[in-house]
């Protein structure tokens, strides 16, 4: 299978807007209260964070899920030390929740953090995504997709 993905340089001017606006009208930012899971589903949770699947947020991953903090913070690095705790057990709960439920092969977990980093919304939140030996893109990381990007983006070679 082949994937053709345009980087045209609007999605970073996207992802600036989208945190903005979130900062401006913080009301509307889905992970900045328990409350705003309405729409998902709180599976786990702890004194300091909460795992989610909420379907508004993983479109073909299913089974997909969050580890949002309780406490608004925007990155992972604004995390207290408590609170990485917390999210590091949540996320061995997380784990063996999913091994149970729907035994993935492996798994992709991961931060973005700010804009440049593809974060949209600003509150700090860990990606939990189960993968299976039959997924397309089985055997592809997180970096396989970066360097690929960034070897397309690179000049010819001139002979």
């Amino acid at each position: 299978m082949k994937v053709t993905v345009k980087l045209d340089g609007t999605l970073l001017a996207k992802r600036e807007a989208e945190w903005a606006h979130f900062l401006s009208n913080p009301d509307q930012n889905s992970l900045s209260t328990r409350a705003d899971f309405a729409g998902g589903e709180v599976l786990l949770e702890n004194e300091l964070c909460v795992y989610t699947q909420d379907a508004r947020h993983f479109d073909g991953l299913p089974h997909s899920g969050l580890i949002v903090t309780r406490r608004p913070c925007q990155t992972v690095f604004d995390l207290t030390p408590e609170e990485a705790a917390a999210t590091h057990a949540l996320l061995a709960e997380v784990r063996a929740h999913l091994d149970a439920t729907v035994k993935p092969d492996g798994y992709t977990v991961g931060w973005n953090v700010l804009p440049a980093g593809g974060q949209h919304i600003p509150h700090v939140h860990l990606h939990v995504i189960p993968r299976w030996n039959t997924d397309a893109a089985a055997g592809a990381g997180v970096r396989y997709f970066l360097k690929e990007v960034a070897r397309a983006a690179e000049p010819a070679e001139s002979v």
